[in-house]
């Protein structure tokens, strides 16, 4: 299958998601409805026996976060569906287990019609087996015959095309790995779309240029290298029978930006809520210390090395606000209010940020995002360290573990980029929501730092 550009699948995997899930809780809603009609001959149960509704209640908020955890949704689910069955029956096993644990301490297990609870118990495992079967049609019908996210990008070379990729021509997207900048990954990221996996086929003399360029994608990249066929016994990855080098790999799966993303909105909207009379106060405080919009928008570099606009209180004055950040903020910067020194020892001048997170286009916790014309000493960040890219492979976040770290402020030299870059690679390599929980809590005692100027 051939395209100039591949279609970006992410909307049709969400919607796939979210699908999955309601079919699962509806079955197990119908399971313990007909529970209640088979044993207690009731729709609704009978009169001081808790009914297989609300057992329902207990288990299915569960079951989906379990599920959803071990891995139980997505497309490799589809032509798989005895492995999917397993995961979901074992989440089932395990939501039952932990509603036990809860009956039993709150001492409520003699209210129970058990055999209700045994019934409703083995129909919703029963369905969710079943589930499996119309769950992969709709996947089908959402992704295609053939659901894999698959990208080949040929740079210069003949290579065969299998059907079960989409073909794209390096120069006809206008990528030159070779030119490690800002437009350049844009570009890249633009051309592969929504790719889960990217193997580039190209000469020997351009692995390096497309290692580099391919650490600021999300999806994993890999190369494809025919002349290991003879070393095939250490193959890292194959691409239609061809030995790989994996030298991106996506550090989250689709699992994990879902919940991810639940983190964001679950503390993001409460934040932007109750953080409002602060904001309020910030943007009166603004207004008086003179003329200029009370919100500052700058480009910065995104996930896959994407630009978007962030959202900051303006703290300098509004004939000298610099938007390209050319030239980074000092201490005792002259440019910069009263209040909008008060803004950026408190980090209060970060808040509006909340909005990109709502919006999608940052994390709660992730690398900070910075300006392409941002640099240290004299040399644009990339230039410093090639590994820069590779912070890119996830979403940027209004704190991150090089923030709790200490590595603010200026980067007057390499080395105040290289700190931060081992931070941010470190996050991307071991990130667990647990790591972001410990992130968050951590960052209200790095609210006012020495650095926040």
């Amino acid at each position: 299958m051939t395209a100039n550009r591949a279609p970006s699948k992410e909307v049709a995997r969400l919607r796939l998601y979210i699908v999955s899930i309601l079919i699962d809780i509806a079955v197990l809603g119908l399971g313990f409805l007909l529970a209640n009609i088979l044993v207690l001959h009731s729709l609704w149960g009978e009169p001081g026996k808790p009914h297989g509704i609300i057992m329902f209640a207990m288990i299915a908020p569960v079951y989906a976060l379990i599920a959803i955890h071990g891995g139980v949704y997505g497309i490799r689910m589809i032509g798989n569906r005895q492995a999917s069955a397993v995961k979901a029956i074992w989440s089932l096993a395990q939501a039952v287990m932990l509603m036990l644990i809860i009956v039993y301490l709150g001492k409520v297990a003699e209210q129970l019609s058990r055999l209700t609870f045994v019934v409703g118990l083995v129909i919703a495992a029963s369905g969710l087996y079943v589930a499996r079967l119309l769950i992969e049609r709709i996947g089908i019908a959402l992704l295609g015959e053939v659901p894999h996210i698959t990208v080949l990008l040929v740079d210069g070379v003949d290579v065969e095309t299998p059907p079960t990729a989409w073909r794209i021509d390096a120069a006809a997207i206008g990528v030159d790995p070779a030119q490690r900048g800002a437009a350049m990954a844009e570009r890249l990221a633009h051309g592969v779309g929504g790719a889960e996996r990217v193997v580039v086929a190209c000469p020997p003399e351009r692995i390096e240029d497309w290692r580099v360029a391919l650490t600021a994608l999300s999806a994993k990249g890999e190369i494809l290298v025919p002349e290991m066929r003879r070393f095939a016994p250490t193959k890292v990855s194959a691409f239609d029978d061809h030995p790989t080098i994996v030298v991106a790999g996506g550090p989250l799966l689709f699992r994990d930006r879902i919940v991810k993303r639940m983190l964001d909105l679950v503390i993001g909207v409460p934040a932007l809520l109750l953080l409002s009379p602060v904001l309020i106060g910030a943007a009166i405080g603004i207004k008086l210390s003179g003329p200029g919009p009370v919100f500052f928008r700058q480009q910065r570099l995104g996930k896959d090395a994407r630009p978007f606009t962030i959202f900051k209180f303006r703290t300098m004055h509004a004939g000298k606000t610099d938007h390209a950040a050319a030239k980074l903020t000092e201490r005792d910067d002259p440019r910069v209010t009263r209040v909008g020194a008060f803004l950026r020892k408190t980090s209060i001048d970060e808040l509006p940020q909340l909005l990109n997170v709502l919006k999608g286009d940052m994390s709660i916790v992730g690398p900070r995002p910075h300006a392409p014309a941002a640099k240290a000493a004299d040399s644009l960040y990339w230039e410093v360290d090639e590994r820069y890219w590779a912070r890119h492979c996830i979403k940027p976040g209004m704190t991150g573990l090089a923030q709790v770290r200490g590595h603010r402020g200026p980067t007057d030299r390499h080395e105040d980029l290289i700190n931060r870059l081992q931070s941010d690679l470190e996050y991307v390599t071991n990130w667990s929501i647990w790591r972001d929980l410990r992130i968050i809590v951590a960052t209200l005692g790095v609210l006012a730092h020495d650095n926040a100027f």
